[in-house]
Order: structure tokens, then sequence, then C-alpha cells
């Protein structure tokens, strides 16, 4: 059996350093905030409009004047001939809700005419899944 050496931690930071904290905490302009209302998650099952558009309300409002930062990533059913591409609408985020588009993108494309203007990206006016991560600003 091999066996390492333990590592130099001479003149790093241990637990003898850090005192009174039970779980992440971090201040966002003199608010402190632990991890759970820092971040959150969650798996939603929405039906676009036509323009493949829907509005996401997060579980918990940040404070006022907040403006969190969102990614939204949406699934893609196993064998599907295209692929759901979701993302957040431009200047739509608030301290409690967000704007997410999906579109739907062919997973090959052939064209046979060069220069055609070819809209291949198609909005989802269909339910699907996405899953969205919230969290504020560092």
């Amino acid at each position: 059996m091999f066996t390492l050496p333990p590592p130099d931690l001479s003149g790093k930071a241990d637990k003898t350093d850090v005192t009174a904290l039970s779980g992440r905490v971090t201040t966002v302009e003199g608010a402190m905030l632990t991890g759970a209302d820092r971040q959150q998650v969650e798996r939603v099952r929405r039906t676009p409009n036509a323009n493949g558009e829907f509005v996401y309300v997060f579980p918990k409002p940040y404070a006022e004047g907040t403006k969190p930062v969102v990614h939204a990533t949406a699934e893609t059913p196993l064998g599907a001939a295209y692929k759901n591409d979701a993302g957040v609408i431009e200047d739509s985020a608030t301290n409690s809700q967000v704007t997410i588009t999906v579109q739907r993108v062919p997973r090959t494309l052939t064209a046979t005419v060069l220069g055609a203007v070819l809209n291949v990206f198609t909005p989802v006016t269909t339910p699907v899944w996405v899953n969205v991560s919230v969290r504020a600003p560092a």
C-alpha cells in the first residue's frame, strides 16, 4: 500500500482562523446572506408564449434593487432531432423575476442554396423543462 505524506500547510489558514461561522456567509451591500438566501436553483416545466418566452418568478425575492445573476438551461428529449436552447432576455431580471426565452435548434442542417437567409431557430411553444439558477451578485 502506498501512503502519501501529509501536505505542508505552513502559512495556510486552518480551522482555528475561522470562528463563529455556521455555514458560508457573504456580505452583499451590508446584508448578510447565507448560501440558501444567496442562490436559488429550480427545475421547472413551463409552456412559453408564441415568442418562446415565459416569466420565471424566483422562489424567494431578493432585496429591492438587487439584480441577480440568472442562468437557464433547457432540457432536450432523448433522441430528439433538435436541441432546446434557453437564455435570459437582456435587462429583464428584477429582484423577483426574469424573462426566459427557449428556442429549438435542429441538430443537423443541410443548406443547398448559398446566400439564402435561414431562420433555423424556432420558438418553443410546447411544455419544456428548464433548469434555472439565480444568485445574488457578488
